[in-house]
């Protein structure tokens, strides 16, 4: 396991990988019960495997939300009346119009 940085304070931020960085993890989690926190958060993207100048898909397990990110650095919001993290399974590989059989 290893924390990422979160410009805030009320945000921790650490991920977990497979050995062989197949399987990505990264949970972000408000530690402020009461208020919604949100912030911007940062993932070592080249540690990690993914292309720092290609966007990648991260899919929110417990609200099965799928948000689209950019780079390292990305924002985060969560209103603990929601819910009090997001544990997110990074996808390296976002799927495009031609990589479904049905594209012509």
């Amino acid at each position: 396991m290893q924390f990422y940085d979160a410009e805030n304070d009320y945000l921790m931020c650490f991920g977990k990988t497979s050995e062989d960085v197949s399987n990505i993890i990264i949970v972000v989690v408000n530690l402020d019960p009461y208020h919604s926190q949100g912030g911007w958060v940062h993932i070592p993207v080249s540690e990690l495997g993914l292309d720092p100048h290609q966007p990648y898909l991260v899919h929110d397990l417990l609200s099965d939300e799928k948000f689209i990110w950019h780079g390292e650095k990305n924002y985060i919001q969560i209103d603990p009346n929601i819910v009090p993290a997001h544990i997110f399974r990074v996808r390296k590989r976002m799927k495009r119009e031609h990589d479904f059989d049905y594209f012509l």
